[in-house]
């Protein structure tokens, strides 16, 4: 049972790390405050976990009634066209962005200053959630490595499968999670004054990785 539980949990985390389309579809929502880059990452690794429990369910139950190929070219396609908008979305943001500064009074403490930014004309942050939660879906659907990951569960027993199944969902938020943080903290670390910059050049790099998307997948579905 451990060795489904860690070998689930390590293919499920390699399977996003390794997906550059995940990272750069991501890296827009992550360019923020901690916890809203990690409650992104976890829409994300919640939505694609859904994606895959839908297309392993399909693979194992109707595989011969759904049309599993096409299915999955047309998420793929539709992958394409989300980090397009992503990335256009993140360059209009990165315009959008103003840096003003606090001033903090603590007893005992010299006054000084704080670095803020925000977002005109944005109050709700739950659309963000929301984005990354469908982008997650999305990929979640596409491709067949997901019906790959599902192929060493059926030579386990019932127990085992569903551990390890569970174990590569979760591997997958996880390593989501981290990409989250990570990106969140190199923010942190480079300084407010950088962030328009870095928002503008992760949509600028979302919107190459989807027209060659588009062009490898448009070929497939049309």
């Amino acid at each position: 049972m451990l060795i489904s539980l860690l070998t689930g949990f390590a293919a499920g985390a390699l399977h996003v790390v390794g997906g550059a389309d995940h990272l750069v579809a991501m890296a827009p929502m992550s360019l923020n405050r901690p916890v809203q880059a990690l409650r992104s990452g976890l829409a994300w690794g919640v939505g694609h976990a859904a994606g895959v429990v839908v297309l392993a369910l399909m693979t194992l139950l109707i595989k011969d009634l759904a049309h599993l190929e096409a299915m999955s070219a047309w998420a793929e396609w539709f992958v394409g066209v989300s980090l397009l908008v992503v990335g256009t979305l993140a360059i209009r943001t990165a315009f959008g962005l103003e840096l003003h500064t606090h001033e903090h009074h603590h007893d005992g403490e010299r006054q000084h200053r704080h670095l803020h930014l925000h977002v005109r004309g944005q109050s709700n942050h739950r659309r963000h959630a929301h984005a990354a939660s469908g982008l997650g879906l999305l990929h979640g659907l596409a491709g067949a490595s997901h019906v790959l990951a599902v192929i060493p569960a059926l030579a386990l027993p019932p127990l085992g499968a569903v551990i390890y199944l569970l174990a590569y969902l979760g591997g997958s938020i996880a390593a989501m999670l981290l990409v989250a943080a990570a990106l969140s903290m190199l923010t942190q670390r480079t300084g407010a004054r950088c962030l328009p910059v870095l928002v503008g050049v992760t949509g600028g790099l979302s919107i190459l990785t989807g027209m060659i998307w588009l062009q490898k997948t448009s070929a497939t579905v049309f």
